[in-house]
C-alpha cells in the first residue's frame, strides 16, 4: 500500500515533472508512467507509441498514459486493499495546455479465478462527468469522490482482485488512462483511512453534468422538465460526491 509520504511525493513529480499527465492519488497507483522517454513521433515516423529495439527488446514507451488500458504499464503485485462495497478515488488531472475541460470515466476490471489479468474495464462504477479548469494552463490540483459504489449485477467478494481504471478525455479528444491495482477487504477492514488531506476538492476545478435528450428545441435548448428528470441522477451523484469530500474538512 502506498502511504501519504509516497502519494505526496507522486503529485509533486506529476506537478514538477509531467504536468501533461494525470496522476491517482488515492487509494494508490499502478506506477509511475509519465516519464516519456520513448522517441517522439515528430522525430521517428514508425512509432506506434512503443518502440522495440533490434534485439527485440522493448523501450520505454512514449506517450505511456495514452495507452489502453492502464497507460503502458502492467498488473503489480503489489496491491493496495480497498473496500468491497467500493471507496475513494482521488485523482489529479495534471492539466496542460488544451485540457481546460475534460471527461472522467472510473471502471473495474475483475480477475477471476485462474485469470492473470482482467480481461477488459467494462464495469463503470460512476456516472462519466466533466471536468473544468480555469484555463488551458496546467494547474496542480485534485478532486476526490468519497464514495463509490459497485455495479449492482456484480457480486464482488472480500479477498478478490480487481483493478481501478480512471480514464480522463480531454477536450480535444485524447485520452489518458491510469490503474490501480486493489484486494478487495471488509468495509471496516484494513486499508489507508480517508482524510481531509488525501481526499479533497480543490477550488479551481468545477464539475459539470452529462446527459443526453431528444427534447432540444431549433436554438439547441432543452426542455426544462425533459432535462432536469435526465440530469437528476447524475446531479444527485456530483452533488454528493461534492458534499462527502465537504464533510471531511
Amino acid at each position: 500500500m502506498l502511504g501519504l509520504q509516497r502519494l505526496s511525493t507522486i503529485v509533486l513529480a506529476a506537478a514538477s515533472l509531467a504536468r501533461a499527465h494525470s496522476v491517482i492519488t488515492y487509494p494508490g497507483w499502478r506506477g509511475d508512467n509519465l516519464h516519456t522517454t520513448g522517441t517522439p513521433p515528430d522525430q521517428n515516423p514508425d512509432t506506434v507509441g512503443i518502440d522495440f529495439y533490434e534485439n527485440g527488446t522493448m523501450a520505454f514507451p512514449y506517450g505511456m498514459q495514452w495507452m489502453y488500458p492502464c497507460g503502458g504499464m502492467p498488473l503489480t503485485t503489489n496491491r493496495t486493499k480497498w473496500p468491497v462495497s467500493g471507496g475513494a478515488i482521488s485523482v489529479q488531472p495534471g492539466w496542460f495546455p488544451g485540457h481546460s475541460k475534460a471527461l472522467i470515466y472510473v471502471n473495474i476490471g475483475i480477475q477471476e479465478a485462474g485469470q492473470l489479468n482482467p480481461p477488459n474495464m467494462s464495469h463503470p462504477i460512476v456516472p462519466p462527468f466533466q471536468i473544468t479548469g480555469p484555463n488551458n494552463s496546467y494547474y496542480p490540483g485534485q478532486f476526490c469522490l468519497p464514495q463509490t459504489g459497485m455495479p449492482a449485477n456484480l457480486s464482488l467478494q472480500v479477498g478478490q482482485n480487481i483493478t481501478i481504471q480512471v480514464v480522463e478525455t480531454a477536450q480535444h479528444g485524447a485520452a489518458l488512462y491510469s490503474c490501480v491495482d486493489v484486494t478487495l477487504v471488509e468495509d471496516d477492514g484494513d486499508y489507508e483511512e480517508v482524510t481531509p488531506e488525501n481526499c479533497y476538492n480543490s477550488s479551481d476545478i468545477g464539475f459539470n453534468l452529462l446527459y443526453t435528450s431528444q427534447a432540444l428545441n431549433a436554438q439547441g435548448k432543452t426542455n426544462g422538465a425533459a432535462a432536469a428528470a435526465m440530469a437528476a441522477p447524475a446531479l444527485l451523484f456530483v452533488v454528493a460526491a461534492l458534499t462527502g469530500a465537504w464533510t471531511l474538512l
